[in-house]
């Protein structure tokens, strides 16, 4: 038992002590200089014992943290969703003897946290089949055949149109993920936000319907439907389309589109018909694969940023007409710069190759999982 007084030699002091012994000063020379006992000094530099351990054992092994996060993982999977599994069901489904607390501390230490789960369409085992086929057909193709080969994305998004400062005001908060706050805090103003996917709020005037291809790191068409979404509806928008790629890609006779499973429009009798007259050949991407699809996974999120980014400065008071607003909204999708839709096609590499290694199943979309 150490005397009273008594303090651990610190990691600053036992690297001075093998400085000096490297130089040729013996260990009683050191316990000196440091005012320790020399039996220390000799056990550090001449024994080369290793450092025991100190403080109580661990009550959790690595071998045994890995297996709780490996059969976490299972059992969550096996739910499928329809029960929360918390860490009281994981002490019971391994026979763990360590406390929740030691359980839980052993997975936040990986960074494992109880976390929201992502919402995702549900795939069914075709679709996953779809998503793997598709997969395996594109997955060797270059970010140059993405973006030569593959004439023109196209999709369909229903915008909403925002006139107020009120109405610019709700728009701008659906882009603001969080804030630091107390865990009691957050109730009042600048802490909240409307809910997302809650009742649809009717903003004073007529949304609009935009119809958009884009293809070789540049905007071919923007196309306003005025009417409800149909087979003609369909047909208006591809000669539009139409028009755009033979300016887009002179000298073209036939043109590839990549295209979702649209039952109303793109899938309609007429809609087929329309591709044919206008010698398109599609690529159709699976059923519930926004994933895939270069409108929903870049361009739709980076048009609205642009927007409220317009909007930041301007006065509450300001109000905006309907056409003036959608007039303002085609002319943004048609600036997007050409290097964020170069690397958006680009994109199509990585996530053919993650669908590949994900067998069909859902993908990581960004850099980061959370």
């Amino acid at each position: 038992m150490p005397t009273a007084g008594w303090v651990k030699m610190t990691e600053k002091e036992r690297a001075l002590a093998r400085r000096w012994y490297d130089e040729g000063k013996s260990p009683s020379t050191i316990a000196e200089l440091l005012g320790r006992d020399a039996s220390t000094l000799t056990r550090l530099l001449c024994k080369q014992e290793a450092a025991k351990k100190q403080g109580r054992p661990c009550a959790l092994s690595k071998a045994q943290v890995d297996y709780l996060e490996r059969k976490l993982d299972q059992i969550i999977v096996k739910a499928d969703g329809q029960k929360m599994i918390t860490v009281e069901a994981l002490q019971k489904a391994t026979k763990t003897k360590a406390g929740t607390q030691t359980i839980l501390k052993a997975l936040h230490d990986r960074d494992i946290y109880f976390r929201k789960l992502r919402e995702k369409p549900v795939l069914t085992p075709a679709d996953v089949k779809a998503r793997k086929t598709f997969a395996s057909t594109y997955r060797h193709k270059s970010r140059a055949w993405w973006l030569q080969q593959v004439h023109a994305f196209i999709d369909g998004k229903y915008f909403q149109v925002y006139l107020t400062g009120a109405e610019r005001a709700r728009a701008a908060k659906h882009n603001t993920f969080g804030a630091y706050r107390r865990p009691g805090k957050g109730l009042c103003a600048g802490y909240v936000k409307p809910k997302k996917g809650g009742l649809k709020h009717y903003t004073g005037v007529k949304g609009v319907l935009l119809q958009v291809g884009i293809g070789g790191g540049k905007v071919v068409t923007v196309h306003e439907v005025t009417g409800r979404w149909s087979g003609q509806a369909a047909v208006t928008f591809y000669e539009a389309l139409g028009r755009g790629l033979a300016k887009a890609w002179p000298g073209k006779r036939k043109y590839r589109i990549l295209e979702d499973n649209d039952p109303t429009g793109y899938k309609s009798a007429k809609g087929q018909a329309a591709k044919v007259q206008g010698n398109m050949d599609v690529l159709e991407i699976p059923k519930r694969s926004p994933d895939l699809s270069l409108l929903d996974f870049a361009v739709w999120k980076e048009v609205n940023r642009r927007l409220r980014s317009q909007e930041k400065a301007w006065p509450k008071s300001r109000r905006e007409t309907r056409p003036n607003y959608i007039r303002r909204l085609k002319r943004t999708i048609r600036n997007l710069p050409k290097e964020f839709l170069e690397n958006s096609i680009g994109d199509m590499v990585r996530r053919c190759q993650r669908l590949q290694e994900a067998k069909g199943n859902f993908i990581e979309e960004g850099g980061h999982g959370r």
